[in-house]
């Protein structure tokens, strides 16, 4: 029959066996697990292969191009090169309004909250304009498929703008963009949470000329951009001025407070997309050089010497109907300076 002095010195032996077994299960476990991840970190699994489900994809079409200088580049990035952008990159359905019978009623509804309210001008079959009966004068025209609209005051005969300054500040002019985007049912999630822009204007008639601040300024312009995609930007033709845009007087009267109003604005359907193989780095930017992509601001570069400073990944937004919404790689630089070329690789275009 053991002691109780065995008894204890057993017991003493199981609880020191018990903790170095548990040590050891804990550190066995702590150094699987950081193999795994550093192994994970150095050799990363491949990503899967590119899904290129809508099949061929529609070339992108940029606008056409005149008059521009002969252009050379210079690449000077804060990675001393080409960076390293992803080889797969995601393309998004958008979803296309065929006509309906309510069209052109749903259009005289808008055109009533916009306080339009006159006669009906037919200018084709699913662009319509309406006139103010005030003078100078403000026509709004709307697409009625689409809901897209123009509205714009005559500023050029209204001299009583040039003296009647009183500019809030920019965000200020933001949120009432906003503001009378939500008032007429056309602020998008999309547009609510993404950023603005903001461009100074002198008038120097019959053209508006860029002033350098807001204190100068004769108008401002508020470009709002669609919120970021998959942490990508979304960019018009022209990066400086957005299809949805506002260009504001200083006046105080609220019906002279915005001159001019642009909304194009296509939806993109966020649940239906395909992963695409993307060109690479070194494709692109010889197209840049070669004059295959798209100068889509020139800047100040008028001398045709372009230093770019990025590059990046970004989705492209023409302003046109579009079935699908395809990535670009975007070349910015100083001065400016904005260049896009195409993406997805010329197999899964057409």
């Amino acid at each position: 029959m053991a002691t109780l002095t065995q008894t204890a010195y057993y017991t003493r032996k199981t609880i020191q066996i018990s903790t170095v077994t548990l040590v050891g299960f804990i550190v066995l476990r702590v150094s699987l697990t950081t193999a795994a991840d550093i192994w994970r970190k150095f050799r990363p699994p491949a990503p899967p292969p590119p899904t290129v489900a809508f099949g061929k994809l529609p070339k992108i079409k940029f606008p056409e191009q005149e008059g521009l200088p002969e252009l050379s580049f210079r690449l000077e990035t804060i990675e001393g090169g080409l960076p390293t952008l992803p080889d797969i990159g995601k393309v998004y359905f958008m979803p296309q309004k065929g006509p309906g019978l309510l069209d052109l009623d749903r259009a005289k509804l808008r055109a009533k909250s916009m306080g339009f309210t006159g006669q009906t001008e037919t200018i084709s079959d699913i662009l319509y304009r309406w006139r103010s009966r005030t003078e100078p004068t403000t026509t709004l025209e709307i697409n009625i498929n689409t809901a897209n609209f123009q509205l714009r005051y005559s500023y050029e005969e209204d001299p009583t703008l040039l003296t009647d300054k009183t500019f809030p500040p920019t965000d200020q002019l933001a949120n009432e963009a906003r503001k009378f985007l939500d008032s007429n049912e056309y602020l998008s999630d999309d547009l609510a949470t993404g950023r603005a822009e903001f461009a100074y204007f002198r008038f120097f008639s019959p053209n508006l000329v860029p002033a350098v601040s807001l204190s100068e300024a004769d108008f401002v312009r508020v470009n709002l951009f669609r919120v970021d995609l998959d942490e990508l930007r979304i960019l018009p033709p022209n990066p400086k001025d957005s299809l949805i845009s506002f260009l504001f007087s200083g006046s105080r009267e609220g019906w002279k407070r915005f001159v001019e109003v642009k909304y194009t604005y296509f939806p993109i359907d966020l649940e239906t997309f395909a992963t695409y193989p993307l060109k690479s780095l070194d494709t692109v930017w010889q197209e840049l050089q070669g004059e295959e992509g798209f100068i889509a601001h020139l800047g100040e570069n008028q001398d045709g010497k372009i230093t770019v400073r990025r590059v990046y990944l970004a989705y492209y937004n023409f302003g046109e109907e579009q079935s699908f919404l395809q990535p670009i790689y975007v070349f910015e630089g100083d001065q400016n300076f904005f260049g896009y070329v195409s993406a997805v690789s010329p197999e899964w275009t057409e």
